[in-house]
């Protein structure tokens, strides 16, 4: 794992879409699971910004979620509508290569399994983009998930939906349900890139690179990866 600090969170942004960029310019049709959140939202702006400067073709990329809220959030999902306003709706990734949860879906554990025979037929996740939970959850893992877990409907905690909900936009009602790419799903991925921002991250980014290995620690998964990197601002770095 490789860790690199930045002034702020401003050149943390920079730096994540940066290399998004270069991601996208060396693999065209890169399968991409992308974060929603507070931190990606710098990233996202700056590569709108950049694109009506020196365009890149997003719309080979096929791209995947990596969690989603279940209902009552909104039908078209609390997090890939981030995604989408913030991203894809100006990237022009055609709507057949993006690849929402279908958290409407009669039957969730079908249709996780489902999205893990997707995913299969993609030749696999080359980019995982993530931010990282205050309480060191990964995705929507959170602690007591199991490494060898795959995507699958999971229970929030309190703490984590408390969370979501101090998000300056807010969307509507939160569900403590969900549904996550497992932690075996995220170390199968070719690339992981976890961007960490904020005072209130110091302690999980902590715990994700000094704690022992163990499910108490989701994100402390990551350290079995062989290409995995940490973009942390100066507030966020233990």
């Amino acid at each position: 794992m490789k860790l690199v600090v930045y002034r702020d969170a401003a050149e943390l942004a920079e730096e994540a879409a940066r290399l998004f960029r270069e991601r996208v310019a060396g693999h065209p049709d890169l399968a991409l699971a992308v974060p929603a959140g507070r931190t990606p939202r710098r990233m996202y702006g700056l590569l709108r910004d950049w694109q009506a400067q020196a365009p890149v073709d997003y719309g080979a990329l096929r791209v995947f979620s990596v969690d989603e809220l279940c209902p009552p959030a909104p039908s078209d999902g609390y997090f890939w509508r981030q995604v989408r306003s913030e991203f894809l709706a100006w990237a022009a990734v055609p709507p057949e290569r993006c690849h929402p949860f279908r958290v409407d879906a009669p039957d969730l554990e079908a249709m996780c399994a489902e999205y893990e025979e997707t995913i299969a037929r993609a030749g696999g996740l080359d980019l995982v983009m993530l931010g990282l939970g205050p309480n060191a959850h990964l995705a929507s893992n959170e602690p007591g998930s199991a490494f060898d877990s795959v995507t699958r409907p999971v229970r929030l905690l309190p703490e984590t939906v408390g969370y979501i909900l101090t998000d300056e936009v807010i969307q509507g009602a939160v569900c403590d349900r969900a549904v996550t790419l497992g932690i075996e799903t995220i170390l199968k991925s070719r690339e992981v890139i976890v961007l960490v921002s904020g005072p209130a991250k110091r302690a999980p980014l902590e715990r994700l690179l000094e704690s022992p290995m163990d499910p108490a620690v989701p994100a402390s998964a990551l350290r079995l990866h062989s290409r995995c990197t940490v973009l942390a601002d100066r507030e966020a770095s233990p």
